[in-house]
């Protein structure tokens, strides 16, 4: 029988899911807004306003250096490229490249530390993959030096989120959430800033439009989701941790269904359908791994 602890953490990872499904969506809309640079840092200004306040009141982790290497390879590097991907790839290529996370945390936990694992989830990591592409179906894209880049860049952000995940495990097991959260994105933004600023031709306009998809991505989709994405993490491990990608396309899709009047159609259903057992197979060979 599955402990109050277990399925409380599990309801953590499908309410991460849901509000990183929902990230595609503002992600799309304020691309059109803010150049890729302004885009990060702007979702990681707002993130940090809504943490701050819980900050205060946490105890702050000693290792600076070390959170300013989390806040470079978990937020700042990973947000600008897949800020720049999103200004060029369809949601459904972003969601099927970032789906790729558990197969490259499995690759890199094997190669760094030795971790061998189970056939099981080398076969779920696989069918996982390939029920998110069923979910977001892949349409024609027209071949550009572009879209290559974006593909890339799209990958790169993967490989970033992949490492932070070990990386966390490694280094911040015990530490608070909150205070880990909160340095991890204040270190990205203290990064990007200097940045931004030189990258400006200009000062720029900040169009009430962009500035709603910039906040509710700033605030629900980054600082509230990084809270329970470090929870799930400490307590999963990050192969299945990871798997959580796998279910942010399906939740995205669903809110297209609820508030956009999309169709589900019988790919997206199997889609769906391997996804879940994709995750259950995961779970049940990773979990405190």
């Amino acid at each position: 029988m599955l402990s109050r602890n277990y399925l409380f953490n599990i309801t953590i990872f499908i309410l991460l899911a849901s509000l990183w499904g929902l990230s595609f969506i503002f992600l799309r809309l304020a691309s059109s807004h803010f150049d890729v640079i302004s885009l990060a840092n702007g979702r990681i200004f707002f993130a940090c306003i809504f943490l701050l306040p819980f900050f205060l009141f946490s105890r702050i982790p000693s290792q600076i250096f070390l959170l300013f290497g989390l806040g470079l390879l978990n937020s700042a590097l990973p947000f600008a490229l897949t800020s720049f991907s999103a200004m060029h790839l369809p949601a459904s290529y972003l969601a099927t490249i970032n789906s790729l996370v558990p197969l490259i945390t499995v690759c890199a936990r094997r190669a760094l530390f030795g971790t061998t694992p189970t056939k099981k989830t080398k076969f779920a990591v696989i069918i996982g993959t390939f029920g998110v592409v069923l979910v977001v179906g892949l349409g024609p894209l027209t071949f550009s030096e572009e879209i290559l880049v974006s593909c890339f860049a799209s990958i790169g952000a993967a490989i970033c989120y992949s490492l932070s995940g070990i990386f966390v495990m490694h280094f911040f097991k015990n530490k608070s959430l909150i205070a880990l959260s909160f340095m991890s994105l204040i270190s990205a933004f203290i990064i990007l800033t200097p940045i931004n600023y030189f990258a400006l031709d200009e000062f720029p306009e900040f169009p009430i439009e962009g500035l709603y998809s910039l906040a509710i991505l700033g605030v629900f989709c980054t600082g509230l989701a990084y809270l329970l994405y470090f929870q799930v993490l400490k307590f999963f491990g990050p192969t299945a941790s990871s798997s959580v990608t796998y279910s942010v396309p399906m939740f995205g899709t669903l809110w297209g269904v609820l508030f956009l009047g999309e169709v589900i159609t019988w790919q997206i259903g199997i889609g769906c359908v391997v996804i879940l057992i994709a995750s259950i197979v995961i779970f049940q060979g990773e979990s405190r791994a």
